[in-house]
């Protein structure tokens, strides 16, 4: 691909991500203001579960259909971090929430709502049967907002909540840990792309997703 078509597609999505940023949405608006109530926290903590614990196969998935080995080391070691060892990120995810008075079967049982059931179901497809360049900006349009979500949300943690590093250390390792990920889907989307507007239609409807399963966390429907 053309130095001058990779700087236009990096451009567009990381624009794409920036218009449609969730540090933009009034639950992390508020996070960040300490005026987020301490259930809606909780229902976060419940529902994003879900998400978390689907992430590894969404990876998994990519991995197993992608023809490149260059693309599959770079999901390889992405999945070696999200899955090996007993303090795992979704397990991490669980301390996290046990730190803010959720018993684990709280959240590993809780009811998905209508806005997390359709983003895990969206990416769970994306995953298994879209393009490789859309699949990897759908990954792309989550992991390249997290380090700032999680900068945002360990000051409000500490600042807000009272809660000490230990009990939020998933919004730690993902502080780095996502940087390089971001950086490696990046860099995957444009080896794989044949075409830009596919890889950017995925990433803005990824994006608005994510906006929706915030909009669940804080109780509004789209008949609200």
């Amino acid at each position: 691909m053309p130095a001058s078509v990779v700087r236009v597609l990096e451009t567009r999505l990381r624009s794409a991500l920036d218009e449609n940023a969730m540090l933009g949405h009034p639950f992390y608006v508020a996070l960040a203001k300490g005026e987020l109530e301490r259930s809606r926290l909780q229902e976060y903590a419940r529902q994003f579960y879900h998400f978390e614990a689907a992430f590894p196969r969404f990876l998994s998935a990519i991995h197993a259909r992608t023809e490149s080995q260059k693309v599959r080391q770079v999901l390889l070691e992405n999945l070696y971090d999200e899955e090996h060892g007993t303090r795992n990120h979704a397990a991490l995810w669980v301390e996290f929430a046990a730190a803010l008075g959720l018993r684990e079967t709280e959240v590993t049982r809780a009811p998905l709502n209508s806005a997390t059931r359709e983003l895990v179901e969206h990416f769970g497809q994306v995953a298994h049967r879209a393009p490789l360049a859309e699949a990897l900006a759908t990954l792309f349009a989550f992991e390249g907002q997290v380090p700032a979500v999680a900068w945002t949300t360990i000051k409000a943690l500490n600042d807000h909540f009272g809660l000490e590093p230990g009990q939020f250390e998933f919004f730690s390792v993902h502080l780095v840990a996502d940087v390089a990920h971001a950086s490696a889907e990046m860099e995957a989307i444009i080896d794989s792309s044949e075409g830009e507007d596919g890889a950017v239609a995925a990433a803005r409807r990824a994006c608005d997703l994510l906006l929706r399963f915030l909009d669940g966390c804080l109780g509004i429907t789209e008949d609200n």
